[in-house]
């Protein structure tokens, strides 16, 4: 996968990077979906799977001073840069991008 720049409809602008398969599959995991008599009842961990994605998809772009930690993920004060819409947004083109190679 060549560089990724994507610009969110703010007109931030935020490189995305390859994740693994395991750091893919660690985040479409996260999400728990309960049934009850076979239909969908809840869903837990939304929030949980949209930061994940957001940590482990993303390597750069129109933040104050960006950080990231010995694991290569973006620090706290990164993300909390980003509106609700922003990160609502970001967390597709992420998935999307992830998805490009197959």
């Amino acid at each position: 996968m060549s560089k990724k720049i994507v610009e969110l409809k703010s007109k931030k602008k935020v490189e995305l990077k390859e994740m693994t398969l395991d750091e893919v599959d660690y985040c479409n995991d996260l999400a728990v979906m309960k049934y009850d008599e076979g239909e969908l009842s809840h869903i837990s961990g939304l929030s949980r799977t949209r930061t994940a994605w957001i940590r482990r998809g993303i390597k750069g772009g129109d933040f104050k001073d960006y950080k990231s930690n010995l694991e290569g993920y973006p620090v706290d004060s990164v993300i909390k840069q980003m509106t609700e819409d922003e990160k609502n947004e970001l967390v597709t083109m992420i998935q999307e991008h992830q998805r490009l190679g197959e």
